[in-house]
């Protein structure tokens, strides 16, 4: 039997992350540099943006997070850490970018070989 695949959020889903520094309702929010699955407010012209933020939340607390692109969860080429940007790399994995097109940011930290999650760009 043939296997179907599903990205595990679509645009316009709501995700919910951990918060690894207070947010507030409407900031938009990147992926922590501490937590997978994690966000924080997001930095001047950030490379690691998720989303928006859909409510105030305290660090240790859990986020609602208006997400615009799809997250999908991949097998890892090398070893990946969360919120690096993410290149195609042979037989249809991800790793870290390279000498490519960044097309996705790590949410999760992952080992060679492992699913890793990420949000497409």
């Amino acid at each position: 039997m043939a296997k179907s695949y599903l990205p595990l959020f679509r645009p316009g889903d709501t995700v919910t992350f951990g918060v690894s520094a207070a947010v507030a309702a409407g900031q938009a929010v990147e992926v922590s540099a501490t937590v997978d699955m994690a966000v924080a407010p997001a930095g001047a012209a950030s490379a690691k943006y998720v989303g928006v933020a859909g409510h105030d939340a305290a660090v240790g607390d859990k986020l609602t997070v208006e997400v615009g692109k799809p997250i999908h969860e991949l097998k890892a080429s090398g070893a990946i850490t969360r919120g690096q940007r993410l290149e195609t790399a042979a037989a249809g994995t991800v790793r870290t970018l390279a000498t490519g097109t960044a097309v996705f940011v790590a949410l999760t930290s992952a080992a060679d070989g492992a699913l890793v999650r990420a949000i497409q760009l």
